[in-house]
């Protein structure tokens, strides 16, 4: 509630308050405010006896701030203002917390401090940040929830050039590929700095697939018909199929949509690879859409429309669905006894979708909103240290992200230890088709499009031509 009406606040800005505002707050910088009091003062001659005792005041604090011995610029503790969408039970909860402690432990980072500000969900987080980027300030650190938040960070001039950081640490800049860097660029400048690579394929419930008589494929389906066809046994089976939701942008039903597109031949590949695309009025993503609205109508659960992720994973936690789409995030979900029953990590199987096809993209990165130049380069510490060789490692160990970097080898003991991010590291491999997914390539007023007219999709009150219509006129907007 109280966020509420903080966000509330922030919108009652006008460009001429915020001048008048500004200057305001501005004559407290330095006492002008007292300063130009006190000299009011000794002009006026019935006030002139409280002026001297003003300016003595004022005299005597100068005084006494120029005897307070200055600490050593090494020693001077450097406060980073952090909007943390990473806690609670967040799947890299955990792995923050260890990243913050651990950042304060180096060199780098033994006088900065944080200062935390939670926000636990990631749509909720985005909206937070968009906020701020219109009208406010953004954290000295800005961690990414996605939605297209760079390109707007960086127009509103909120964020920091991050290019000449990476051409002074040119082994920094070799973590990440082109294309990586790039994805968190506008206008030629980089702007983020990624912490991962998403991934995301289908996980199955070995058990469910036991009960209807199916023999999982060795890496995934070679055709969607096939997939299809095991739909159908599960179904008969008195067994759902496939998790799927609308709420919260359709995340699920989002990874099953781009594997449709993103598996349809070079021309449905070259369109989930396309940044912003306008036309969505083309046979390969109407063909798409009519299999989506099959799938909501026959394959998912009857909450799906209206439901968020978290309801659909729990439903697949406790058995109630054969396969969800996610990526390595999961895993650990799949361990812990608060999310899923004791044992159902040894349930859990891992294919491609339909056709050899896996969403992979580059991950919106991590930004430096800081202008103060010392907050700039301890944020710029923080983010080397977060994309460093060992916390790529520590955050595939402890929340399941994918190394950005591609020369980082995974050690053994980690493939041993957990043998569904082994079979995660080998599959990728063996994808024919890699594609991007909406949330990370087209306009935000698209995917808030896309899962707004979910419903209206599998209830039959529009054709997939007229919601391909819906995403076309939305994304001409832009």
């Amino acid at each position: 509630m109280e966020l509420n009406i903080l966000d509330w606040f922030q919108t009652l800005h006008t460009p001429i308050l915020d001048k008048i505002m500004t200057s305001i707050t501005k004559l407290g910088d330095a006492g002008i405010f007292w300063i130009i009091l006190t000299l009011l003062f000794l002009i006026i001659p019935k006030m002139r006896k409280t002026g001297i005792i003003m300016a003595a005041a004022l005299i005597g604090t100068m005084c006494a701030g120029m005897a307070v011995p200055v600490m050593a610029a090494d020693d001077e503790k450097v406060t980073l203002s952090v909007i943390n969408y990473h806690v609670g039970t967040d799947y890299a909860a955990e792995y923050y917390s260890y990243l913050f402690e651990a950042f304060q432990q180096t060199e780098e980072g033994k006088n900065v401090e944080f200062s935390f500000e939670e926000i636990p969900t990631t749509d909720a987080f985005n909206q937070k940040i968009k906020l701020l980027i219109s009208s406010g300030d953004l954290p000295d650190i800005v961690l990414n929830g996605g939605n297209n938040i760079t390109a707007l960070a960086a127009k509103s001039g909120k964020v920091q050039d991050l290019t000449q950081y990476l051409e002074d640490d040119k082994k920094w800049k070799a973590m990440f590929s082109d294309t990586d860097l790039e994805f968190n660029s506008y206008k030629g400048k980089v702007y983020g700095i990624p912490v991962s690579k998403e991934i995301s394929y289908i996980y199955y419930n070995k058990d469910l697939f036991k009960k209807a008589g199916i023999e999982a494929p060795e890496t995934g389906y070679a055709t969607w018909d096939e997939f299809f066809a095991a739909c159908d046994k599960l179904k008969a089976k008195g067994i759902t199929p496939v998790s799927m939701d609308s709420a919260d942008l359709g995340w699920l039903s989002n990874l099953w949509y781009s594997g449709l597109i993103g598996t349809a031949g070079k021309e449905g590949n070259d369109f989930m690879n396309k940044q912003y695309p306008t036309d969505y009025n083309t046979s390969v993503v109407e063909d798409a859409t009519a299999t989506l609205q099959k799938m909501l109508q026959k394959y998912t659960t009857s909450d799906a429309l209206g439901g968020k992720y978290d309801t659909m994973a729990t439903h697949f936690f406790n058995g109630e669905v054969a396969m969800l789409p996610n990526g390595p995030w999961m895993i650990p979900d799949f361990k812990s006894t608060d999310k899923a029953p004791e044992g159902f990590y040894d349930k859990v199987g891992i294919m491609l979708l339909p056709g050899s096809g896996m969403e992979s993209v580059p991950t919106p990165g991590d930004m430096v909103g800081a202008k103060d130049p010392d907050k700039i380069k301890a944020a710029v510490a923080f983010l080397k240290f977060e994309t460093s060789a060992e916390n790529q490692i520590k955050a595939l160990e402890m929340a399941g992200l994918q190394p950005v970097s591609s020369n980082i080898e995974v050690p053994q003991s980690l493939k041993d230890s957990d043998p569904l991010m082994a079979d995660v590291l080998e599959v990728q491999s063996k994808a024919k088709y890699t594609y991007g997914q909406n949330q990370a390539y087209w306009y935000q007023n698209v995917i808030d499009v896309f899962s707004n007219q979910l419903p209206e999709l599998a209830y039959g009150n529009i054709t997939p031509k007229e919601f391909c219509k819906k995403l076309s006129d939305a994304a001409k907007k832009n």
